[in-house]
């Protein structure tokens, strides 16, 4: 009987004395923040052993991102409803997609996504990674006729979006004569669209791509298929030099 107050005791005391230290212990209350602003620039001393840590990466990251990949005749700007970038860029895909054996009948990406103009001349690698800084994975997607037309309408909507192996004209904000593959769109059919999964998920307002079925990823990321063309044109020895080709009209 002893035993068991002793230990009825000892419980009642370990919470209590608990309970009395943290009454006692003192209380941080938040009451302000000041901002401070660090500035980084070339008046910060420079720390030898910091730079001599990351020298030999950099080194190797520069030989890498210095490499040509390709020459232009010209500069290679984006514009709506049809730009040289929106072009070369639908292209590009088109062309290392079907390389790879992916089966789809459009390809497309959107001009929001074109980050920057390629400059005349020398093209390094560094450029098209800041064209395409993202890891975004080829996807295609199968729309039924009706959906299709949705797509088509979706980019007459933003103005022109770049696009390789169709043709549209944007009239009041819709699409009209359309043409695939050299063919009249027809309504009965279905085709698949190439695109990053950036897209095909909705991104960019893409709400369309949520009628597509058969999704399907393909272990090739954008910025890749990207460099591919531009390694095949540079072992052909042809520069760049896109061209206007009116494959998105307004009337």
């Amino acid at each position: 009987m002893l035993r068991f107050l002793n230990k009825t005791i000892t419980l009642v005391l370990i919470p209590t004395l608990c309970g009395f230290l943290n009454a006692c212990s003192p209380k941080l209350h938040f009451t302000k923040t000041e901002k401070t602003l660090y500035t980084i620039d070339q008046k910060l001393p420079l720390d030898s052993q910091l730079l001599a840590f990351y020298k030999p990466y950099k080194l190797k990251l520069d030989s890498v991102m210095n490499d040509i990949v390709a020459v232009s005749d010209i500069e290679i700007t984006k514009n709506q409803p049809e730009g040289l970038l929106n072009n070369f860029f639908a292209d590009a895909m088109y062309q290392s997609a079907k390389a790879a054996n992916i089966s789809f009948d459009i390809a497309f990406t959107n001009y929001g996504g074109l980050r920057l103009p390629l400059p005349k001349g020398n093209i390094y690698r560094y450029k098209i990674f800041e064209l395409m800084p993202f890891e975004n994975y080829l996807v295609t997607v199968k729309f039924d006729g009706a959906a299709t037309q949705k797509f088509f309408d979706y980019m007459a909507s933003k103005g022109g979006e770049p696009i390789a192996g169709a043709t549209y004209t944007i009239s009041n904000q819709k699409a009209v004569a359309i043409f695939i593959n050299n063919k009249a769109f027809d309504i009965t059919q279905s085709y698949t669209v190439l695109t990053s999964d950036y897209m095909a998920n909705g991104g960019d307002k893409g709400a369309v791509f949520y009628l597509g079925k058969d999704k399907k990823e393909h272990q090739l990321l954008l910025r890749t298929a990207i460099l591919q063309y531009l390694e095949k044109q540079k072992k052909a020895g042809k520069n760049l030099n896109p061209i206007l080709d009116e494959r998105v009209k307004t009337r």
